[in-house]
């Protein structure tokens, strides 16, 4: 793997927090999801600069800054894809590590502009639906359930998707855009087969970005779904194969599609925060490991 400028290979990056509350052309409601998941690691952050015993947020949350696009004005609206490119890349750019915290699913296509154009990177996408739509009743133009489609990527698509529940989309169409399809039957029925397939489609991989879409999770677990989709994965499943993928490979961390106006008493927003800080913990922890610290 390519390292950064003046970072060690072992030493974890800082971690940048963008709240990208996008919720145009799909799954509205879904901006003050993104808000609420800041406030959250706001939330934290204050919780870590008043106590005065060490804890395990001393490894990440000294290295940790967040900042929040705005989208009040029809200029920033319109030039949201141009915009999230530039904050995606300028965080890569300075090895930092992304953590992206989107409205609906579409705010995460500036990530995958980013990604598509090296070569040696990639994207593990865990999500119940596919986002290639393309019926009678939906439209040509960009929108959260067919951005997949708009993505020009620098050779062969390189998106390992995890987590589908789809009942419509021929597998033929699917391969056209995904270099690994992994159903939420197939991964509930053999987990083992599952971490080595993904760990074999990524390993050429230099860079990783993973795109968590809520909905892949089971909704009798995690309320709050925008879509939600029946016999979803539970947390351990979900978490676990984040946790296999190599941490030094893992450029950012996207989440989107979180809805609170359909939570039951922030019984999702308290499970996806709770995911969030345990993945910068133990992220953080990991590379100290393989310090020797």
């Amino acid at each position: 793997m390519r390292t950064h400028k003046g970072l060690p290979a072992s030493k974890p990056p800082a971690n940048r927090v963008v709240v990208f509350p996008l919720d145009s052309f799909g799954s509205p409601g879904t901006s003050e999801g993104a808000r609420h998941l800041g406030e959250a690691v706001r939330e934290i952050l204050a919780d870590f600069r008043r106590e005065t015993v060490p804890t395990r947020a001393n490894a990440w949350c000294p290295h940790t800054r967040l900042v929040e696009a705005a989208f009040d004005t029809t200029g920033e609206l319109s030039l949201w894809r141009s915009r999230g490119h530039r904050l995606a890349e300028k965080t890569f750019s300075r090895g930092e590590h992304l953590v992206w915290l989107g409205g609906n699913h579409l705010s995460v296509l500036p990530l995958l502009d980013v990604i598509a154009n090296d070569p040696r990177a990639g994207v593990v996408q865990l999500d119940a639906h596919v986002d290639i739509h393309r019926f009678h009743d939906t439209v040509e133009d960009l929108s959260h359930g067919n951005f997949l489609r708009h993505v020009k990527w620098e050779g062969a698509p390189r998106v390992v998707h995890l987590g589908n529940r789809d009942l419509l989309i021929p597998a033929e169409e699917k391969r056209r855009f995904l270099a690994e399809e992994i159903s939420a039957e197939a991964w509930k029925a053999d987990e083992a087969a599952t971490l080595a397939r993904v760990a074999t489609a990524t390993a050429g991989w230099d860079r990783i970005l993973l795109d968590l879409d809520v909905d892949v999770f089971d909704p009798g677990f995690l309320p709050g779904m925008a879509r939600p989709v029946p016999w979803g994965l539970d947390g351990w499943q979900v978490l676990r194969l984040m946790e296999s993928l190599p941490a030094k490979k893992v450029a950012g961390l996207a989440i989107s599609e979180y809805s609170p106006g359909r939570d039951r008493e922030d019984r999702g927003l308290e499970i996806l925060a709770w995911l969030l800080e345990r993945w910068l913990v133990c992220r953080a922890e990991r590379f100290a490991v393989a310090e020797g610290t």
